[in-house]
């Protein structure tokens, strides 16, 4: 009884485990970085070959090759399984193996199995069994051998690794493996494009990460009616404020070629991987014309395209300010007349998401009221790498300007503040609050009270009501001596 229960358990287990391979083949079809389909395919039918070839004394005299056969593919399947589990493991760990090697193993491997396979269950000859893999290989070889060849002297010259950004004629893409005769890469659209080998000994193939890093270049036409030094400073500011520029080569800005209409400048600037260079550029491209719009005064708008605040009226653009600064509380307490008084110091700015609109450690000459956008906080490294972000403002909030501390203290700044979004800022310069204080000396108390609280709000530098407001009061008087010392009223 036992052992009829023993005979009926192992071939419901092989089909079990058969119909498990096959949907495991089934899962795996699409995940090309896990396993591929095929050692599940062997697997399953090593198992049902297995499983419908009579078994014992009455077997016909063809059974034991199906079996074979099956026990063959099973012990392939299992050996292709580990090396593609090892090959994902280097893959984890940033390890380069080409897949020639791999497949030199594979092909050693499946040899042996069925060599040691035919010996033990068909009494083949092992010498023979050894020649038929080698007649294979060969008869392959000389069907693709151009290929082939070809595959091979890539590896030995080897002009791309694995991971490497390539370009084979109009592909471009990065590289994921090399085989016997072909290449594939991934492109920057997500396709993964087979590249055979003759075709890649036979033309020209450009490396893009072989030297550590690219190059990039734009081009702008801007009219001659700026000095050159200021598009060139303006753009070299929005290149320090990008990460991915490397400083080292620096950036190159200069004028390129006279137009009849404008000069063609040229923005020179190296990256560390060639992934980075279209995103990189369309940032460039568009922080550089916000940068000239606030910079440069002859810089070329789009067609029927004018400046911000251009159609309205004087009336309408002072009514537009005051409103703007009536929302911030530092301005809380001062009149109509008392705002006018700073709007010619003021003026209407843009910022690109990304760039940097004060820096850390600069004097403060102005600040800032956000009326559109929302910033980031950060507290940068001596070499501005790897910032912190240390906090958010946005438009519609209560606290919707920044940069005041340092204006009035005339300290430098203690973070830097980016642009997180495009973002539109009101900035009011350093001559607005002089000639306020000059004009109205009585409203320096009331500006010095509030800067003080949010100064201490900042820095948190009391625990209790009683203690927060003594030290608002001995901070308003050191906030309003520092002023009237700066701002000479």
């Amino acid at each position: 009884m036992e052992q009829e229960l023993r005979h009926l358990a192992i071939p419901a287990l092989e089909g079990i485990l058969a119909l498990a391979a096959a949907l495991a083949a089934v899962a795996f079809r699409r995940r090309t970085r896990w396993f591929t389909p095929a050692g599940f395919i062997m697997l399953a039918l090593g198992l049902i070959l297995d499983l419908m070839t009579p078994h014992g004394p009455g077997a016909p005299v063809w059974a034991p090759y199906p079996r074979a056969l099956g026990l063959v593919l099973l012990w392939c399947a299992l050996i292709r399984l580990v090396m593609e589990s090892v090959e994902n493991w280097l893959r984890r760990s940033q390890i380069r193996v080409s897949t020639i090697t791999t497949g030199l193993i594979l092909t050693g491997l499946y040899a042996t199995v069925v060599a040691l396979v035919g010996y033990h269950m068909l009494d083949f000859n092992i010498r023979g069994l050894i020649a038929i893999p080698t007649l294979f290989t060969l008869g392959q070889a000389a069907l693709e051998r151009r290929d082939m060849f070809s595959g091979l002297l890539i590896q030995s010259q080897r002009p791309f690794r694995p991971g490497d950004w390539v370009r084979v004629g109009t592909q471009v893409g990065q590289v994921e493996g090399a085989g016997w005769g072909a290449t594939r890469i991934l492109t920057r659209t997500g396709e993964r494009v087979t590249i055979p080998s003759g075709m890649l000994a036979s033309g020209v193939l450009t490396n893009y990460s072989a030297s550590g890093r690219v190059a990039d270049e734009v081009f702008i036409g801007l009219g001659y009616g700026e000095e050159p030094w200021k598009i060139e400073s303006a753009i070299y500011k929005v290149l320090d404020d990008v990460p991915e520029v490397l400083r080292e080569p620096p950036p190159e800005v200069g004028p390129w070629e006279y137009g009849e209409s404008s000069i063609r400048y040229r923005i020179r600037y190296w990256l560390a991987d060639f992934g980075e260079v279209e995103p990189t550029r369309g940032q460039i491209i568009r922080n550089v014309w916000y940068a000239l719009r606030r910079n440069a005064t002859d810089f070329p708008l789009p067609a029927g395209a004018t400046p911000l605040l251009a159609s309205k009226n004087h009336e309408d653009l002072e009514h537009l300010m005051i409103q703007g600064l009536r929302k911030v509380d530092l301005f809380s307490d001062l009149a109509d007349e008392d705002l006018r008084i700073i709007i010619p110091s003021v003026r209407v700015s843009q910022y690109g998401r990304g760039e940097v609109i004060i820096r850390q450690g600069a004097i403060g000459d102005s600040f800032f009221v956000l009326r559109r956008g929302k910033v980031e906080v950060l507290v940068e490294g001596a070499d501005r790498r790897d910032p912190i972000v240390v906090g958010h403002i946005d438009h519609a909030s209560e606290r919707n300007y920044f940069g005041e501390i340092a204006l009035l203290k005339g300290e430098p700044r203690i973070a830097s503040v980016r642009a997180a979004t495009d973002a539109e800022v009101l900035e009011v310069k350093r001559d607005g609050f002089a000639h306020l204080f000059k004009a109205r000396p009585e409203s320096a108390p009331a500006i010095a009270k509030i800067a003080a609280s949010r100064e201490e709000a900042t820095l948190a530098q009391a625990s209790t009501a009683s203690e927060m407001l003594t030290t608002v009061r001995e901070e308003q008087g050191r906030m309003l001596a520092t002023m009237r010392k700066i701002f000479d009223f």
